[in-house]
């Protein structure tokens, strides 16, 4: 038993909350147990990330202990039967898993008696994950990381906006990490292109969701010097410019725009770091209308004044094409509660393709980029009123492109209303659709991994397990046996 209680505050209820991740708030305590905490060992603890190797032969799971029933997190590697075969220990409240080629990033959140850290694993033997280099950043609580195979650059996003970024060398503990950027909101959705060596980094509300998309009207443009007005269109929303101060407050405008940051440049420059008013130069507008399976728009295409756009806001995660360096994915999420703002035309898998020179101050968003929604159609959203869109994977199964796509409801934000699933697809194909789906804690499908037999693993963060499951395009997906505990 133990023997004493100490009070210390643990991480505000408010930072927990952003990630979706709490348990029921009678779980949390303020005070930490002293002493004689059980050992996690093998044992799952809330699973917060999951991924798989290169090869594809093994899975990685992220144990986070958030109620701090062990006083330690993990990271657990499994063979793809589930099997486990072997544990790292780390400390807890960790945050996010990426591969990149031999590269495992791990991130953890500074949990008031240790600090934030990101971790860069040597997955020369995939099984047995080596740790190279540990950073432990001053004012970051790291939400996710960006990195390629074969890739020198890699970036870190901040819960408050700030962005890291660096080289991923060899050997791996010589690899850099620099605080470049503070962007308007986190971004945890971030694209490295790397055939122009550029990061896109787009906003993500990480509480309660009250950013929305919005339908906002462009027919004028504002002069900052002369305030004057002339009768043209310059893409961004008439409403931030109308007046002296909106004009000035340009880190509200952040909600609707991506950040494209030049790694190459930076590089080069040795890695500046540049405060929020710089960074402000670096983004562009959001803004796109997407059609459903019948060609109807989200917004009429013949407006009143022709001069309505339709900006968007609120990604949870990016993915590269793994065919076309020009195509990315995005997951646009968002609640249809006009309580929390109202995005009716939310949760989407986006395609997206870089069309024109982003970095050209001249050219529109409309001119560089072209976005299609390839899921989310109201079809695939019919069933239920609670999908809420987070991550997803794609891979090439059976010589079908399918997307595994996850939605997840947190019990502190939409208590009463929770909703996990897993559904998917085969791209291009809208005539199947298929989806398995939970209400109940002990079944809370959180982030997921992908193989290209066909074999899943998804993160069970509320029950402390992970799940084991076969996807197979044209039939479904099949929970194993297997529970994995």
């Amino acid at each position: 038993m133990r023997s004493s209680m100490i009070c210390r505050p643990l991480p505000s209820l408010k930072f927990l909350s952003t990630l979706s991740l709490l348990l029921a708030a009678q779980v949390l305590t303020s005070c930490k147990k002293e002493e004689a905490f059980p050992a996690l060992g093998e044992r799952i603890a809330n699973p917060i990330d999951v991924a798989v190797d290169s090869s594809e032969r093994y899975f990685y799971a992220l144990n986070s202990d958030y109620p701090r029933d062990y006083n330690q997190g993990s990271l657990l590697v499994l063979d793809t039967e589930g099997v486990k075969q072997i544990v790292v220990p780390l400390p807890r409240l960790g945050r996010s898993l990426t591969v990149a080629g031999s590269t495992l990033i791990v991130t953890l959140s500074n949990s008031g008696e240790s600090s934030s850290q990101i971790m860069l694993f040597d997955l020369t033997n995939p099984k047995d994950p080596t740790l190279a280099r540990t950073f432990q950043p001053d004012d970051c609580n790291p939400i996710n990381a960006a990195a390629k195979g074969g890739y020198k650059y890699w970036a870190i996003a901040c819960s408050n906006g700030k962005l890291m970024a660096g080289e991923l060398t060899t050997p791996l503990s010589s690899s850099t990490l620099k605080w470049v950027r503070s962007y308007p909101l986190a971004r945890r959705a971030m694209h490295i292109d790397s055939t122009r060596n550029l990061l896109l980094a787009f906003p993500t509300d990480l509480g309660d969701q009250t950013l929305a998309d919005m339908m906002l009207d462009d027919s004028k443009s504002y002069n900052e010097d002369t305030n004057a007005e002339s009768a043209t269109p310059n893409e961004i929303p008439d409403f931030y410019e109308r007046t002296r101060t909106e004009r000035a407050n340009k880190s509200r405008r952040g909600n609707y725009q991506l950040a494209v940051y030049d790694l190459a440049k930076a590089a080069s420059d040795g890695w500046p770091e540049k405060d929020a008013k710089a960074s402000m130069t670096e983004l562009r507008w959001i803004y796109f209308n997407l059609a459903d399976t019948d060609g109807t728009l989200d917004m009429p295409a013949n407006d009143s004044n022709g001069n309505i756009r339709y900006y968007r806001t609120n990604f949870w995660a990016a993915k590269p094409d793994p065919t076309d360096n020009d195509v990315f994915y995005l997951s646009h999420r968002g609640s249809k509660d006009p309580n929390r703002g109202g995005s009716q035309h939310a949760n989407n898998i986006i395609k997206v393709r870089i069309t024109g020179d982003l970095q050209s101050p001249s050219l529109l968003t409309k001119d560089v980029l072209s976005f299609e929604r390839v899921y989310g159609f109201k079809n695939e959203l019919a069933q239920t009123d609670r999908h809420f869109l987070g991550d997803f994977e794609l891979a090439t199964i059976q010589g079908k492109s399918v997307v595994l796509v996850n939605h997840f409801r947190d019990l502190v934000n939409w208590p009463g209303q929770a909703y996990f699933s897993l559904a998917t697809k085969v791209l291009g194909d809208n005539s199947w659709f298929a989806e398995t789906s939970s209400t109940s804690s002990g079944k809370s499908y959180y982030q997921v991994a992908l193989t290209a037999s066909g074999r899943a693993l998804a993160a069970n963060f509320y029950g402390n397990s992970l799940i084991l499951l076969d996807v197979v395009p044209g039939v479904g997906i099949t929970e194993k046996a297997i529970n994995i505990q």
